[in-house]
């Protein structure tokens, strides 16, 4: 499988608007998450710089991922069951 990296996906650049202190599951699946859907539904065009808190974090995993990700969600919506997964591309870097 290849690495999710620019030259797999062709990454939207936005300025650097949000600072964030943490890198883990939630505040990528939920806090980047909203911030990729403002940039899409919205001129909110912004990205996340994000801070790494302790010492054995993601921010490299990240950095070598030009700080894409791919975010999978399952449950309800609309009264049916989804399954979709979508490249989140909100963080400039860490």
């Amino acid at each position: 499988m290849q690495q999710l990296n620019r030259n797999v996906k062709n990454k939207q650049v936005y300025p650097e608007k949000v600072l964030q202190f943490g890198e883990g599951n939630f505040m990528r699946a939920f806090v980047d998450w909203k911030i990729d859907l403002l940039n899409q539904k919205t001129d909110f065009n912004g990205s996340v710089v994000v801070v790494q808190p302790i010492e054995h974090g993601l921010v490299d995993q990240l950095n070598e991922q030009d700080g894409l990700y791919t975010l999978y969600l399952q449950g309800i919506k609309n009264g049916e069951a989804v399954k979709e997964h979508s490249v989140i591309q909100s963080i400039s870097g860490g």
